[in-house]
């Protein structure tokens, strides 16, 4: 179980690394993360992981502030595809009413082998397990995402092929 979080913790490493890169090469921008006042970071580009359960989950979802969101998951191959707008509005607003200053890194080992480990991360910290208080009501906003990802790309309704 140990080896199975390393693996999904470097490749969520390597597709923030590689969302940032594409996001500064498309953009002709050095920052991919949102404006904001003062010297808060901002929340873009935020990862999603879920790992373990039943089923076997291994799913990573990098979200950039534009709605481009890179798709990791154990049974499909690697792909992107594009937020709706609404989608993206919805999760804005989601990732605002996280409390990241009190967020502390979450415990990412899972408690019992069957343990689901669903976590939101963001250049304004993290990693923050969704059913932690700290993530509050938005958490729902990030598992309709992962939900809506795990189907085949041509069925979702939030996050059409790009």
């Amino acid at each position: 179980m140990r080896q199975l979080t390393r693996v999904i913790c470097s490749t969520a490493a390597v597709v923030v690394l590689t969302a940032c890169g594409s996001q500064s090469a498309s953009t002709g921008s050095g920052s991919a993360t949102t404006p904001t006042s003062g010297s808060q970071p901002g929340v873009f580009p935020v990862t999603i992981t879920r790992a373990g359960g039943i089923a076997g989950f291994r799913d990573v979802l990098v979200v950039t502030g534009d709605g481009l969101v890179s798709v990791t998951t154990k049974a499909q191959a690697q792909r992107q595809c594009r937020l709706t707008p609404d989608a993206v509005e919805r999760l804005t607003t989601a990732l605002s009413q996280v409390s990241w200053p009190r967020a502390a890194p979450a415990r990412t080992q899972p408690s019992f082998p069957d343990d689901l480990v669903t976590m939101v991360q963001s250049p304004a910290g993290g990693p923050v397990r969704l059913e932690d208080p700290k993530a509050g009501a938005p958490g729902q906003v990030f598992n309709e995402l992962l939900n809506d990802l795990n189907e085949e790309p041509a069925s979702s309704r939030i996050c059409p092929p790009t």
